[in-house]
C-alpha cells in the first residue's frame, strides 16, 4: 500500500496528537500512556526540528456543482478546486437521507486506502438552513461505536477476543452493582468478540473495570482522535471524549454511555483505521486547485498494531453477521449480494428534547476494503429508519457504481420501512 497521502486542507495547521507506531502493552493497570507523535506533512515528516505549527491553511468555500466539467468545485486559496466528491453518489446518498424524514442525517462514504472523500451528504427537516457541514459536526453521542476504542484497549491489554465474561442483570442494563461478580447469579457468559458483535454493555462495563484506568482509556480515545482537532478542508468541531476516573464513570464510559460527542467524518476514520489494518489515512476533498495555493500533504500513521486491527475486524463481522447489525443486512440489495460487510452499531436516545441517534459504521468488502461508511440518523419519538439501513443503502449505490459506472440520482429506494414507532 502506498501510505503517501494525496493533499488536505488544515494539514499545516493542525498538529493531529496520536499513539506511537506501536503502542507497547502496559504492565498493568497503572502503566502510563506511550507517548503520541504528530501527524506530518510530508515536508516535516523526517525532520525532528519541525516543532511549530505552519501558518493557517487555506478553508474550503461553499461547494457548487460545475455543468461544465460535471464535478463539484470550491474556491480556495485565492483559487478554485476540484473535489472528490462523486455528484451521482451524493445525489442518490441525499435523497436517501430526504427519504428518512429524519430531523438530522448523515451519510460519509470514503476510500480507507487513501483517505478520498467519496460522499458526504447531510439533511435536516429540523433545520435545513443548516444542514451543510453536520458531517463536521460532532452532533450525536458516540454511544456503542465508543465500543471501537475500548475494545482496542482491552486487546492492547492482552484481553483475546474468546475470553468470556459471566454476568447477570441482562445484556444492556448498567448499575455498579453489575459490576461485582457473582457466582450465584453470573449464569450468563459472553466472549468479548461477541459482546462487541451483540453490544453487551455489561460485558464492556466489567471488562473495563478489570483491565483499563481512566488514563487508558483516555489515551487510547485520543490515539483515536478524540479530544483533538482532525486536519481537513473545512474545520471539523473535535469530538470530545470525557473519561471520569471514578470506577463507575470509567465502566459507563467504556460501555457507550458516558460524555462523548461524535462527528460522522471522525466515526468514519475510526471505521476506516480498522479497515486499513491499523493505519490512519487522513481524511482529504480536495483534488486540484486551478489559480491557487495547493494543500499540503499529510503522511499515514499507524493507530494500532496490525494484529489489534485484525481482532477488531473480526469483531466488526460478528456484528453484521450474527449481531445488532443482522437485521439490516440479512436481506441485501442486488448489489450488496455477495459482498461481506464488516460494522458496529451504535444507539442512545436523549430526552431534552427527545433525540433517538442511531449509527452505523463500516467498510467492504471486509476482507479487502474499498470503502468506509458512516451513516447516523437522529429521529425524534415517530420514524421511519434508522442509521443500518441507510447505510446498506449508501454502500448499494457504491457498488452499483463500482460496478455499472453510474448511479441513476432518480434510482429507486429500497429502505427498509417500519410503522412509525413511539419510542
Amino acid at each position: 500500500m502506498d501510505l503517501r497521502l494525496r493533499p488536505t486542507a488544515l494539514a499545516a495547521a493542525l498538529s493531529l496528537i496520536l499513539a506511537s507506531a506501536g503502542p507497547a502493552r502496559a504492565q498493568g493497570p497503572s502503566s502510563p500512556p506511550a507517548p503520541a507523535p504528530a501527524l506530518a506533512t510530508s515536508a516535516t515528516a523526517n525532520s525532528s526540528a519541525a516543532t511549530s505549527p505552519a501558518p493557517m491553511a487555506p478553508v474550503l468555500g461553499p461547494r457548487r456543482l460545475d455543468p461544465r466539467s460535471g464535478r463539484f468545485v470550491a474556491p480556495y486559496g485565492g483559487g478554485t478546486a476540484l473535489l472528490t466528491l462523486d455528484p451521482r453518489l451524493q445525489a442518490r446518498l441525499e435523497r436517501t437521507l430526504a427519504e428518512s424524514a429524519a430531523p438530522y442525517a448523515v451519510t460519509v462514504l470514503l476510500d480507507p486506502r487513501t483517505g478520498r472523500i467519496l460522499a458526504m451528504a447531510e439533511y435536516s427537516r429540523a433545520e435545513p438552513h443548516r444542514a451543510p457541514g453536520l458531517a463536521l459536526r460532532a452532533i450525536s453521542p458516540a454511544a456503542s461505536i465508543f465500543k471501537i476504542v475500548t475494545a482496542a484497549a482491552l486487546l492492547e491489554q492482552g484481553y483475546s477476543p474468546e475470553e468470556p465474561v459471566c454476568y447477570h442483570g441482562g445484556l444492556h442494563r448498567l448499575a455498579p452493582r453489575l459490576l461485582e461478580n457473582d457466582a450465584r447469579r453470573d449464569r450468563a457468559c459472553l466472549p468479548l468478540a461477541a459482546a462487541f458483535g451483540h453490544s453487551a454493555n455489561v460485558v464492556f462495563a466489567k471488562l473495563a473495570d478489570r483491565g483499563l484506568t481512566a488514563d487508558l482509556l483516555r489515551a487510547e480515545a485520543e490515539r483515536f482522535l478524540f479530544n483533538t482537532a482532525i486536519p481537513f478542508a473545512t474545520p471539523v468541531e473535535p469530538s470530545r471524549a470525557a473519561i471520569p476516573a471514578d470506577r463507575f464513570g470509567l465502566a459507563n464510559a467504556a460501555a457507550g454511555f458516558g460524555e462523548v460527542r461524535l462527528s460522522p467524518l471522525h466515526a468514519a476514520l475510526l471505521a476506516a483505521v480498522v479497515a486499513n489494518r491499523g493505519v490512519l489515512v487522513p481524511p482529504w476533498m480536495v483534488e486540484l486547485v486551478d489559480g491557487g495555493e495547493a494543500p499540503p500533504v499529510l503522511e499515514p500513521v499507524r493507530v494500532v498494531d496490525e494484529k489489534v486491527a485484525e481482532q477488531l475486524a473480526g469483531m466488526m463481522r460478528e456484528t453484521v453477521a450474527h449481531g445488532t447489525a443482522s437485521r439490516a443486512f440479512a436481506r441485501p440489495p442486488r448489489e450488496l449480494r455477495g459482498v461481506a460487510v464488516a460494522g458496529k452499531t451504535g444507539s442512545l436516545h436523549e430526552q431534552r428534547p427527545f433525540r433517538d441517534h442511531s449509527w452505523f459504521v463500516g467498510y467492504a468488502p471486509a476482507d479487502e476494503p474499498q470503502v468506509v461508511v458512516a451513516t447516523v440518523v437522529v429521529n425524534g419519538p415517530l420514524w421511519r429508519v434508522r442509521a443500518p439501513w441507510v447505510a446498506r443503502e449508501a454502500l448499494a449505490a457504491y457498488f452499483a457504481d463500482h460496478l455499472a459506472g453510474a448511479v441513476a440520482p432518480d434510482a429507486p429506494l429500497r429502505l427498509a420501512r417500519r410503522a412509525p414507532l413511539a419510542r
